[in-house]
This record gives C-alpha cells, structure tokens and sequence, in this order.
C-alpha cells in the first residue's frame, strides 16, 4: 500500500512522539512516600470543590512549618496539636451540618430515606460512598464505610432523624486523617528496590502539584480504570489539568510557597517612618508579582528566566504611588498592565515591593543580610545556616554608629572571623538592594550619604539591583533551583541521593525547552521519578490507620 504526502507526514508525526517517549531518562532510587498535612488553602479549596463555594469552613487552622525551603516539606513534618485537631472535629460537624441542612441537602442526595425517623443503609451507603471517595481521594475501605455507617445508625437512633445521623457520618469523613492529610500509598511487587504509588496516590500528587487542589472526578475515573499507569492515559490528564484555567491557581500556589509569602501574614510596618505601607499595599505587592508570574509563565509561556528582568507588570493604585509613576483611571479600584520605562529603575520582581517589604525582623530599616539570604535560599536553592548565638550585633543595630551607610555598618560582621564565611555571600546581594527601602520606595541616598550599590555575584561585577538581576538570568543555578524546588514541592520532601542525575537531567531540559515552565510542569508529572518510591523506605504491610 502506498501513503500518500499527508500519511507520511501522519506516520513521520507518530515516529518523532513514538521517540520522545522512548527518550532515556535516568533511573532513580526514589524516596519515601509522603503524609502531608492539607493546607488551608487546600482544605479550603477541596471542600468547595466538593460541596460548592456557598459553604463555609469556620475555625482557625494552626501554623504551616517551613522546612528544607518549602512548606510543601513542612506539611509532612508538622505536628497537629490536641486542639488543632479539636478545631478538626468542630469543622467537621459544622461543615457537615451546612450541606446536609434543609435548604441544601437535595443538592447532595440522589436518594431519600424510606423513613425520615428509620436509618436506610442503602441510601447512606449511596451518600457516604460518593462523598467519601471525593474526601478521602479514594474509594472508602470495607471498613471506613463500616464506620461511618455506623456512626450514621447511632445518631439516627437517639436523633430520631436520618438526616441527623448523616450529619454525624459525614462528619466522621470530615474529620479523618485520611481527609486532613494526603496519605500516599504503595503498589509492588518491588523492582530494582523501588516501588511506584498506586493510582490513587499518583492522582492527587499531580493534582496538587499541577492545581493546588484535590483530584477531580475526571482524573479519579482515571485512576480507577488504571489509565495513570499508562503513558497516554498518564499524558492525557496530565496535559488536561495543565490546559486548564486551573492552573494558574496551581502555578500561584508553588510560587507562593518558593517565594515564602507567608509572611506576608501579620506583617506590619511602622507608618511614622513609612507613610505609604497600608495592610492593602502589602496584600497588593503580593498580588503584582503573582500576576507577573501567571502572565509570563503561563499566559505567555515565557521563559522563566525573564521574571528578573521584565519590565512589564501589573499595578493597582497603590503600588503606583509607591512607584511614582502615573496609571490611569482603571487602577482605582482595580488592576491595570503597566510598562516600566527603559530609565525606571524597576525591572524584574527583586524590584517590585513583594521582595523587598519582606523582612519582618528589621522595624524601620533594610537588612542586606535578610534580603541576600532570601536571595540565596529561595532563589538559588543554597542552604545558609543560622548565625551563632554569641554574634554581637551591637556595631550594626547601634544608632550611633558614626558609619552612614548599612555597607560600612556590615563591614564589622565581614571582618569577623566568625561572621565573615556566611555575610561574604549574602551581603553582596543584599546590598545590591539598598536602593530600595524597607517597603520598596526607591532611594538614592542613605542617612545623606551616595548609597553604593556594587558588587559581584558568581565572579561577575554589577552596579545595581537591575544589573545583579540580569547576572541572575544569566545564571543556571538559579533555572536549577526551579527544577528542584518543582520537584520536592509534588513530593513532599527533598531530593534523594538517588535522584540527582534525573534531576540534573530535567535540568537541562528544561533549558533545551526554552525555559518554558508548564512544559517543565508536564515533564515532571509524567516522568518515573515522580511515582517512583523506595522500597526500604516502606514497611513490611504497612498501612495508615483509618478512622475507624
């Protein structure tokens, strides 16, 4: 049979994907599976998911920990204290009171109760089993459904109510660890020492790495016809979340962690020396460099590289008066895209307020230390650790100092011995910054004196915080840090040992692929290595407790 012009190109496109899949990628030794605590937001979110927006989730959720550089890690280290989870179970009951009221209940319900006063094992099996498998990510066990029903008989005896007892079952769901942490689970027999994640799990680590949020009925269906485990299935969903508008969301989320806003949370700055900070210019600095992010990376697909360096943004009233440039009209009460001119001294988001108002340690002025610390954790994925405890601080915090600028106040911490290995490479950065005060208004001067903003950054010399920014994009440590910070946010802990040459693999291409972020994204949720655990890391017949 011959093919004509349009089957050779048919058959040429099948041959290209058919190599792309075969593409070696290193093996890896994997790591262990993760026990990661829901977020707010990701609580948040999954009970809007399933029940609708319209319901409230009530209470106060205890504090994320950071650790390893994200929360992302700290979310499977962080202890929940007693009361946390007494503010679990009354969630819970008051969640489930407000789907199952009267106004709401029909949304919820394919069935009604033979009896309002008599259980109907049927219909709260019905109820129980769908609702339950959102929750848990899961199908319910024989014996978690056993449970809730349970609970569900009991409740409807002494309430002398079906919907009461519902109430009670649904809450017993709510309240489950299998609910309020993503517990990840194994399937073998072991090869080469590795095992993978069984569907399920496999389902909410790309769905919480690619939107922040629990799986969807689609991507479930997936998971139970055991598609995931195929490489089309796997691309196909894959390739769905990440052309959803949902992704952005998801994108939003990492960024926000990799940049550590949460400390935007309760930050406060004193007005009598910075009459511009308000709560809502903090809540807007945050706001700018996520749109920033979300209109280049995804919007644009552009290269990542470019967020130090664009001068495009967006920018609210506030943050205009902040920049001293003039908006029109729709910035009032709302968001408009801006330019910054080639003579502004903003490019990139190290000089937009979001990074530079972040240091909640030093009231009343800049800190270079904090800034070049961020700089090197956040950014380039480089552990700095903690100053000694018997550091004398005294020579840089003292107002009298008669040096005029923070560079010659630091001076004192570089030529201590003690000091001087961890300030010699945060300062420089932080110091590049020092055109820019405590909340991100632009100065030339300090205390009367011409603020030098100089230095050196991997060997190279720049003048300012815009030329230190383009010595970052020229960098590949920093599209490194991207790559690693990606991967240990859909694991939930650092990178193994045994992941390195993937890791250096996806690396590189990711600079082949121009930098493109949700082709990294896809790349990481498709591969081996982000399904792949370590077998000695898992007990013989371990399994996670139900709520049972």
């Amino acid at each position: 049979m011959k093919l004509g012009v349009a089957g050779m190109l048919v058959v040429a496109s099948l041959a290209i994907c058919a190599v792309a899949r075969a593409e070696s990628q290193p093996a890896t030794s994997g790591g262990p599976a993760t026990f990661r605590r829901l977020s707010a937001a990701q609580y948040t979110r999954s009970i809007g998911d399933i029940f609708g927006a319209d319901i409230k989730v009530p209470g106060r959720f205890e504090p994320p920990l950071r650790d390893e550089g994200l929360m992302a890690i700290g979310d499977s280290k962080v202890d929940v204290t007693s009361s946390g989870f007494e503010q679990y179970e009354l969630r819970a009951r008051e969640i489930s009171a407000q789907v199952l009221a009267d106004d709401r209940r029909k949304n919820f319900l394919s069935c009604a109760p033979r009896s309002l006063e008599v259980f109907d094992k049927f219909c709260a099996s019905k109820f129980l089993g769908k609702y339950g498998r959102l929750l848990f990510r899961r199908p319910l066990t024989e014996a978690e459904m056993t449970s809730a029903l349970t609970v569900t008989n009991a409740t409807t005896k002494t309430s002398g109510n079906f919907y009461k007892g519902l109430e009670s079952g649904l809450a017993r769901l709510l309240a489950s660890p299998n609910f309020i942490f993503r517990v990840e689970q194994t399937e073998g027999p072991p090869r080469n020492g590795t095992l993978r994640l069984d569907d399920y799990s496999l389902a909410s680590r790309i769905s919480f790495l690619l939107w922040d949020a629990a799986p969807d009925a689609e991507l479930m269906d997936a998971a139970a016809s055991g598609a995931l485990h195929s490489e089309d299935g796997l691309e196909k969903q894959v390739d769905r979340l990440i052309n959803s508008p949902r992704f952005a969301e998801g994108v939003r989320a990492f960024f926000s962690d990799m940049f550590a806003y949460e400390q935007f949370d309760g930050l406060t700055k004193d007005q009598s020396i910075y009459p511009k900070y308000t709560s809502q210019l903090s809540k807007d600095a945050a706001e700018q460099t996520m749109r920033t992010v979300v209109d280049l990376l995804v919007t644009n697909k552009g290269d990542y590289r470019d967020l130090f360096t664009t001068k495009k943004t967006f920018l609210s009233r506030r943050l205009a008066s902040l920049y001293r440039v003039p908006v029109d009209g729709a910035a009032v009460d709302g968001w408009i895209p801006y330019t910054f001119g080639p003579d502004d001294p903003r490019a990139g988001i190290l000089t937009f307020a979001a990074f530079l108002v972040l240091d909640p340690t030093h009231e009343g002025k800049t800190s270079p230390t904090i800034r070049g610390k961020s700089v090197r954790e956040l950014l380039l994925c480089q552990k700095i650790p903690a100053p000694p405890g018997n550091v004398d601080f005294s020579k840089f915090q003292d107002p009298k100092n008669p040096n005029a600028t923070v560079r010659e106040r630091l001076t004192a911490h570089r030529e201590s011995p003690t000091c001087a290995g961890c300030h010699s490479i945060m300062d420089p950065i932080g110091l590049g910054m020092e055109n820019y005060d405590g909340v991100g208004d632009y100065r030339t001067t300090e205390h009367g004196a011409v603020i030098d903003a100089s230095g050196s950054f991997e060997g190279k010399p720049y003048n300012d915080l815009i030329g230190l920014e383009k010595l970052l994009y020229e960098s590949p440590t920093v599209s490194n840090c991207v790559v690693e910070r990606a991967y240990e946010y859909g694991v939930g802990r650092p990178v193994a040992g045994g992941e390195r040459e993937w890791l250096k693999y996806t690396s590189q291409r990711f600079a082949d692929e121009h930098y493109v972020f949700p082709a990294l994204m896809q790349r990481i949720a498709t591969s081996k290595a982000f399904q792949t655990i370590s077998a000695d890391s898992v007990a013989p017949g371990a399994k996670v407790a139900s709520s049972n």
